[in-house]
């Protein structure tokens, strides 16, 4: 089963191939849905797809906004050059965008989660409409998914770490009515992730709401429409079993720590499903789930894998959960003596951190020692600044530093 992980920019894309996925989906200027992501120059996908390839590695391209005319006028072109690049794939929602690509080019097409293809019935119409490979609904469980596989014969892929939606996916219009802008488009404001009061007795503390435009969401007001995050880590064995082709990490928008980390975890989780007895499977995913618990997220659910989300799989009280931060990226690696940080935090001599090897126990990085580019010691690192450690078991180039919770950091060191 594949491993596939998110990229916003080139540096997500290489923190996450070194932690181990198979294969990475990113954007180019257009097209996608992830508009506030940095995405890639057309430059930078040539180089992404070398990258990727010179490692034995796969990369995708989201084409899965929903498009008008007028953006059709730019797509072949686009669509030849990904041609060019040999791209392994590209992710489709929209039939005049499928259209187009097959006309253009013999790139294989991934339908989007954004179709929501939910039953053999659909997803034996894409196939012959030239999908290789469906990316179903979230809604989906493991075993309808294998169901939808084994009947039509086609790859599926399903999503096993990251946001959710409470919409269906590819019907969201909340963005639009709440800012004018079109979450099926690339424009999502993430409005179901504000707290709403609900009215039920009278119109008049609607028509306040509106009115007035010093308004403040009372005491009692929850995040009726946000969903907690995603994490099937538990079901990993499940997805196995069933023959899901590819186990896909959600958050082109989110930033190194959270791909190494989810990448990290996933990836380990599956050397150990592939490798070990059975009976040591739940004792050994639910150890590794532990990390995931450093990133910020919004309580974690398993959706709708096994059964239908009910309502415990939203999160009512607003404000992320996890207190580990990026600390930095490493650059720079010289074995048995130094290795070279690019912050992006503030933190102090004798501030805790920890290094994310690709595998194993993260190790403790000691700041009491570290030195900026001249050599000088160092007693305050600021963001954007090159700053040296002493060497570590398992530093790489591209490896992660993050500043974990004070708590973890503290039982360590007992």
């Amino acid at each position: 089963m594949e491993l596939l992980a998110p990229a916003g920019n080139f540096e997500k894309l290489r923190v996450a191939l070194l932690y181990g996925a198979d294969a990475i989906y990113c954007a180019g200027p257009e097209f996608g849905l992830r508009s506030g992501a940095e995405n890639f120059s057309d430059h930078e996908l040539t180089q992404a797809v070398a990258y990727a390839h010179e490692r034995g590695r796969k990369l995708y391209i989201t084409l899965n906004a929903f498009l008008h005319d007028a953006d059709l006028v730019r797509l072949p072109e686009f669509v030849r050059f990904l041609n060019e690049i040999a791209v392994d794939a590209v992710i489709v929602s929209d039939l005049g965008v499928m259209s187009v690509i097959q006309q253009h080019s013999r790139i294989p097409i991934h339908l989007s989660t954004q179709a929501s293809c939910l039953n053999s019935w659909s997803a034996r119409f894409w196939k012959q409409m030239g999908a290789t490979r469906l990316i179903l609904g979230r809604e989906v469980s493991i075993t309808e998914a294998e169901t939808i596989g084994r009947k039509v014969g086609i790859e599926v892929e399903l999503f096993i770490h990251g946001a959710m939606c409470s919409a269906y996916s590819g019907h969201c219009v909340i963005s639009n009515y709440t800012a004018g802008r079109d979450s099926n488009r690339g424009g999502c404001v993430q409005s179901c992730r504000m707290p709403y009061e609900v009215v039920t007795d009278s119109i008049t503390n609607y028509e306040l709401g509106i009115k007035n435009s010093n308004h403040q969401p009372p005491a009692t007001a929850q995040t009726l429409m946000s969903s907690k995050d995603l994490r099937g880590i538990r079901l990993l064995p499940k997805f196995v079993g069933a023959g899901i082709a590819s186990a896909k990490i959600e958050g082109r928008m989110k930033g190194p720590l959270y791909a190494a980390t989810t990448v990290r975890t996933y990836a380990e989780a599956l050397r150990w499903v592939r490798t070990q007895p059975p009976e040591t499977w739940p004792e050994r995913l639910e150890a590794l789930s532990v990390d995931l618990e450093q990133l910020p997220h919004r309580g974690y659910t398993e959706a709708s894998l096994e059964q239908p989300a009910e309502a415990d799989s939203l999160q009512l009280e607003s404000g992320p959960q996890g207190e580990a931060e990026l600390a930095g990226v490493v650059l720079e690696v010289r074995p048995e003596k130094s290795l070279t940080v690019l912050s992006r935090n503030v933190f102090e001599a004798g501030t805790p951190l920890e290094l994310l090897p690709i595998a194993g126990t993260p190790v403790l990085l000691s700041t009491s020692q570290m030195r900026d580019s001249s050599s000088q010691p160092l007693q305050r690192a600021t963001p954007h600044r090159l700053v040296t450690f002493p060497w570590v078991p398992g530093a790489l180039p591209w490896t992660v530093v993050r500043m974990p919770r004070r708590k973890q950091v503290q039982q360590q060191a007992v």
